[in-house]
């Protein structure tokens, strides 16, 4: 344990040196930043400020967690960088990537193409909040909803948007059901107005690992809510939301997916456009509904 004299300079380097993981330089100055209030230029230019006895207990214990318990940096702060935006986190929702960011990017590209000046928006498995939040910070005329089968995790996200002061509507339920007719929540429904279609656009980074590969992923991923991560049926939901006619003629729908996944996605998304991520892999794809997209839909194939 640290005295009342250490320097922030001399708690960095102990950190790093008894962090047990590769990252452990950068997650040494998230916990700094995060603690002490800092900013990147400040763990640099302030390394000579004293670190209280109250400080490095927390800092210590922060890093004993994850040593121990292998949880993820993001949980133990309970908070998570997404674009300009720190959310607040917990083991009840997925924590947001950086890939995600470029799904957001793509579908505000997208919505700028087909010049929709007030889209009606659904983010489909909200988690977080960080997709609908940052569409609607970059969109302040759309109309965007929020979608979960968590009500923990809808409290999660309606934390996020008070932060951020944001308008969404929250709805509870499995992925399209609150939509279709077919949800048990009494909170879903009533938010929607008219008749279908109600959207403009469908966004979504979905559970779309499989479950042979959950099995390998890494002890800190298999932190996080599993039904977060495994089991989207992506040919259920485009069937849904032609037979429900959920979605506007021109309008469009974004996925991410995973590794490998894309000649699969081919063969349910005809005509879709699919983009890279950082690292050169197949990481999103967009669905334009409309006629020579829809040839061939059979309404009770229910697979994938």
């Amino acid at each position: 344990m640290a005295s009342q004299q250490t320097t922030l300079k001399e708690i960095y380097q102990q950190l790093k040196s008894s962090l047990k993981i590769a990252e452990a330089e950068q997650e040494s100055r998230v916990i700094l930043q995060t603690i002490l209030g800092l900013s990147p230029s400040q763990l640099i230019t302030e390394d000579t400020q004293i670190i209280t006895k109250n400080q490095a207990a927390h800092i210590y214990s922060v890093r004993d967690q994850r040593n121990k318990t292998r949880t993820p940096l993001a949980y133990l702060l309970e908070e998570a960088a997404f674009g300009d935006m720190m959310l607040f986190v917990n083991q009840d929702v997925l924590i947001p990537r950086p890939e995600t960011e470029l799904l957001v990017k793509q579908t505000l590209a997208e919505i700028k193409i087909r010049d929709t000046h007030q889209p009606r928006i659904l983010d489909l498995g909200t988690g977080s909040g960080c997709i609908a939040i940052a569409l609607k910070r970059a969109l302040p005329a759309a109309r965007v909803y929020a979608s979960d089968i968590s009500k923990a995790a809808l409290t999660v996200a309606a934390i996020n948007a008070k932060q951020y002061e944001v308008d969404i509507e929250f709805v509870m339920g499995d992925y399209l059901e609150p939509f279709i007719g077919k949800s048990r929540s009494p909170v879903a429904l009533p938010v929607m107005r008219g008749k279908p279609p109600y959207f403009d656009v469908i966004v979504s980074n979905p559970p779309y690992i499989s479950e042979a590969d959950y099995k390998e992923l890494e002890p800190e991923v298999q932190h996080e809510p599993k039904h977060a991560l495994t089991g989207f049926p992506y040919k259920q939901i485009k069937n849904q939301v032609l037979e429900a006619k959920l979605l506007e003629e021109g309008g469009f729908m974004a996925f991410e997916f995973g590794q490998g996944q894309r000649p699969q996605l081919e063969e349910i998304f005809p005509q879709a456009k699919f983009y890279k991520d950082l690292e050169n892999n197949d990481r999103f794809l967009v669905w334009k509904n409309d006629p020579k997209s829809v040839m061939g839909f059979k309404p009770f194939d229910k697979g994938a």
